[in-house]
């Protein structure tokens, strides 16, 4: 019966301590849009984090979304407040991000990159 009970007090610390951790705090990257640009047009995150973008623009309306990343916001002309959209980087690579609504002449070289980092392993590389 001891070992019953002793396992049962493990367990339960084991419970009430692994209840009381944290969740990740999502990263909140800010991001301008303006005459065909992106600032900043590259971004970098590690695997795994949630990061929240606010976009904003200096001059129209413009588009964002990335590519293959389940992402897509109209950015308020300038004044009118952010676009806010959410990315888990749950995969590693590069990201294309663009404005998907025509704002003029440039609007094709309207272009950025999230580029997702590997989580390190801890393990040699060969």
């Amino acid at each position: 019966m001891k070992p019953l009970l002793i396992a049962l007090v493990l367990l339960s610390n084991v419970v009430v301590h692994g209840s009381s951790a944290q969740p990740a705090a999502t990263k909140v990257i800010e991001i301008t849009a303006e005459r065909f640009e992106f600032f900043p047009a590259e971004i970098t995150i590690d695997q795994g984090e949630d990061v929240e973008l606010r976009i904003t623009s200096e001059d129209t309306v413009h588009g964002f979304r990335i590519v293959g990343g389940g992402v897509s916001v109209a950015v308020p002309k300038r004044g009118r407040g952010a676009a806010v959209a959410k990315f888990s980087a749950t995969t590693p690579g590069r990201y294309r991000f663009e404005c998907h609504r025509m704002c003029g002449a440039g609007h094709n070289f309207m272009r950025g990159t999230i580029i997702v980092r590997a989580q390190s392993t801890g393990a040699a590389a060969k």
